[in-house]
């Protein structure tokens, strides 16, 4: 572990983040013991408080578990709390990212239909505008790339706000990473928007009109082309 010169308020979070993609990428097992408290203070150059918040965050979120006479140590992924945005983010330089990314597309082919049936039923005119809105930023010709991707996520995260489902809003994390890592690529792959473009407009039209069944289905049909222009290419 490398020295941090100076503590601060993100010093705990940045801890748990050096730890936690080491856990990730496999450099720290299943079943490891983590150093005793001594040895980390040593080699963090940090205060027993910092440290201790730090493992307090990796014990929330799921990746160690501290037991007495046993120690503190590195639990399996099935305990890990990978729809936390702090999570997928610990994941970012793991060896299986194709894999990764395909696993979050398969969350949104289930729940973004829902998303927006949900969103033509339950959304206020306001939030229809607002998905309106970040579809104008998409289809605006004189967007930079970066500008237009940024639009394209917030046009998804929209409707899961319209939606107003309690539960769907913490894999509203997980909908932007999966954009985040999709987008580029299909966008590298097609050139551009293209007909995508044409698949979000029917998606806002359809829950501007209230049309429960057009907006879960124009969802899918989204969803579905661009899933296989990036997973089954072959």
């Amino acid at each position: 572990m490398k020295v941090i010169a100076r503590e601060d308020r993100g010093l705990p979070a940045r801890i748990a983040g050096d730890i936690g993609r080491r856990i990730t990428l496999g450099e720290l097992k299943v079943g490891d013991t983590l150093p005793k408290e001594a040895d980390m203070l040593a080699g963090l150059g940090v205060s027993r408080t910092t440290l201790r918040e730090a493992l307090k965050i990796l014990s929330t979120k799921g990746f160690i578990e501290a037991k007495p006479r046993l120690g503190t140590r590195v639990r399996a992924a099935e305990h890990w709390n990978t729809l936390d945005p702090v999570v997928l983010s610990w994941q970012g330089d793991a060896d299986d990212q194709e894999a990764l990314a395909e696993e979050l597309f398969e969350i949104r082919l289930s729940i973004e239909p829902l998303a927006a049936r949900l969103a033509a039923r339950r959304g206020s005119a306001r939030e229809h505008a607002q998905i309106r809105a970040a579809y104008l930023r998409m289809a605006e010709e004189r967007a930079g790339l970066e500008e237009a991707i940024e639009a394209d996520i917030d046009f998804h995260l929209q409707i899961f706000q319209a939606a107003h489902n309690r539960f769907l809003l913490p894999v509203a994390s997980v909908i932007r990473a999966a954009l985040s890592i999709s987008i580029p690529k299909t966008m590298a792959a097609s050139g551009g928007f293209g007909q995508s473009l044409a698949q979000h407009e029917a998606i806002l039209v359809a829950i501007e009109a209230r049309d429960e069944e057009t907006a879960a289905s124009t969802a899918a049909t989204l969803i579905a082309s661009t899933y296989k222009r990036n997973f089954q290419t072959a």
